[in-house]
């Protein structure tokens, strides 16, 4: 149940949307993507179980890792970052919504990002998750910079839920409107579709010329599925013309 006293939505928008590839996969496909000129989000980082790299979109980050299969069985997640770090244990409890216990992780001193899971809105493949980032990681935007593949920006993030998952999600985001289409500050805009489970169905990029995209994408190691959309691990990019 919502609290009364809840001016503002748990989320301020959607920070980075992760698919798991294999470790030489992300090798290869991470410095593909900045070699034809996607800014770094962040840089390669391999470490025991756990390999990211963050290619910034525009307004998105797109993570690529390779994971320990015994301990992350999730091959994709979708994470907001949180209107409030201070008052986000109070807000989630206030609502209803269960949440794992806070992941700060910290380097050296300093504080590189703090995770919080979400139970009611993961699956065995398919997560929903909040995370402030301390590091700076939205290094250009809202518009890439002229890159290759003509990318400009992530228009929407189109995801499927089931019921009980779009009422998690209702109550994360009052008291903003529940609309077909749900818009943030910054950032791309949500569409939820109904559906059986939870899934992330697409990323919908814009791009200077959809089929340039593809063809460059598809040269820097993605699958194309056709003319205007290509996958990476379990994640499908669909590109239309700026």
């Amino acid at each position: 149940m919502q609290s009364v006293e809840s001016a503002q939505s748990v989320v301020a928008f959607a920070d980075h949307i992760t698919t798991v590839l294999t470790i030489d996969d992300l090798r290869v496909i991470s410095q593909a993507l900045f070699d034809i000129g996607l800014p770094v989000g962040w840089p390669l980082s391999e470490q025991p179980g756990f390999s990211t790299a963050g290619i910034r979109l525009g307004n998105l980050n797109l993570e690529l890792c390779a994971v320990d299969r015994q301990q992350i069985a999730l091959d994709d997640w979708l994470t907001f970052e949180p209107t409030t770090l201070e008052n986000l244990e109070s807000e989630l409890v206030s609502r209803g919504i269960a949440h794992d216990p806070f992941d700060a992780v910290v380097i050296q001193g300093n504080p590189i990002y703090t995770r919080v899971g979400l139970p009611a809105l993961s699956t065995g493949t398919t997560a929903v998750q909040l995370c402030h980032t301390f590091y700076p990681t939205r290094t250009s935007g809202p518009i890439a910079p002229k890159n290759a593949a003509g990318i400009q920006s992530v228009t929407q993030i189109i995801v499927a839920m089931k019921a009980a998952h779009q009422q998690t999600m209702r109550s994360l985001l009052a008291p903003k409107p529940w609309t077909e289409s749900i818009h943030f500050p910054e950032g791309p805009g949500l569409v939820v579709l109904s559906a059986e489970h939870l899934e992330i169905k697409r990323l919908e990029v814009r791009a200077d010329n959809a089929s340039t995209a593809v063809k460059v994408l598809t040269a820097a190691g993605l699958s194309r599925v056709d003319d205007r959309t290509v996958q990476i691990g379990s994640l499908q990019l669909a590109l239309s013309d700026a």
